[in-house]
């Protein structure tokens, strides 16, 4: 009998999950009536949500850990505003937004991977701050501490907002399909036993290298939009305080599931926004957050959702 329930259970779980996703991406369009300062928040927190989602996959699914996702968004970023200044189309300059920023993690990655442990957090810190002070320091390209502006290119902002909410459905979709195939399940087991996965003849170093590649190609395509969306790029934006952002994203709602991964993102973006708009004390009360969530929702507020309205559904 208990066998029965749980299984006629399921199918119900899994579709309340499903219309919890449903309301969020509802409440994701709402902003694109009212336009404004809303609507730019919300384009904001979903160009975020994108690189979030990212990390989630890292961090979560590749037991992975990053302080060097800033470098990503910043490359993605000057790499779009540089080729739409030389000329570029849009769509060819989005492609090789994604494709320098893969690169990138492609060859750091080469060297960070060689690695285990804190070790791999300090070395992605690390080049990361070295692409930072390479943007600062390259005015002729970058444009140093004054940034690079693309105020002459104006967009739609309700169509770039679609846009932004499209992209992240489908890196949630393609992310989501990924862990559920043998590459995925594979990641999944390095993460848990990278010793015993490598015993097995595993090719851990090739595993985590490629995860990398596409977590960095998909940040930098993040950090394009963002650009597109700011119409502005400064080497602050590189700075590893970016980087603590997004882990801070990424734990409220939930390191294991990339929905959540989204929704700390657009959580964090608004909620930023609403209290700064009443305090100075804004870290004052991320701090007060993060303990919050540490103490009563340890696997992300997104999974506590998920747990009160859906029974606990698939995380992916």
């Amino acid at each position: 009998m208990m066998a029965q329930r749980s299984k006629t259970a399921t199918p119900r779980a899994q579709l309340r999950t499903l219309g919890l996703r449903a309301g969020l991406v509802a409440l994701l369009l709402l902003p694109a009536f009212f336009g404004g300062y809303p609507l730019f928040l919300a384009t904001e927190g979903l160009l975020l949500g994108v690189a979030a989602v990212a990390l989630s996959f890292l961090m979560g699914h590749a037991g992975i850990a990053s302080l060097g996702q800033a470098a990503f968004l910043g490359l993605g970023a000057y790499t779009l505003g540089l080729a739409l200044k030389a000329g570029w189309p849009l769509g060819g300059a989005l492609f090789l937004a994604f494709l320098v920023a893969a690169l990138y993690g492609l060859l750091t990655g080469l060297l960070v991977f060689r690695a285990q442990g804190i070790f791999v957090l300090m070395l992605t810190l690390a080049f990361a701050q070295m692409v930072y002070s390479a943007a600062f320091k390259w005015t002729a390209l970058t444009g140093g501490d004054d940034g690079l502006s693309l105020s002459g290119m104006a967009l739609n902002p309700v169509l770039l907002h679609g846009a932004a909410l499209v992209l992240l459905l489908l890196v949630l979709g393609f992310l989501g399909h990924l862990l559920r195939t043998p590459y995925g399940k594979t990641l999944e087991a390095i993460r848990q036993n990278e010793e015993k996965a490598r015993a097995l003849g595993v090719p851990t170093f090739f595993y985590k290298l490629s995860a990398y590649t596409l977590a960095g190609g998909l940040t930098g395509l993040a950090g394009a939009g963002l650009v597109l969306h700011r119409s502005f790029v400064s080497p602050h934006d590189l700075f590893w305080l970016t980087s603590a952002v997004l882990v801070v994203m990424v734990l409220l709602g939930g390191a294991r599931g990339l929905w959540g991964a989204a929704f700390g993102a657009v959580l964090y973006v608004f909620l930023q926004a609403w209290v700064s708009s009443l305090t100075d004390l804004w870290g004052l009360f991320v701090g007060l957050l993060l303990i919050l969530s540490v103490l009563y929702a340890r696997e992300g507020l997104w999974v506590l959702l998920e747990k009160r309205v859906g029974g606990g559904g698939g995380r992916a």
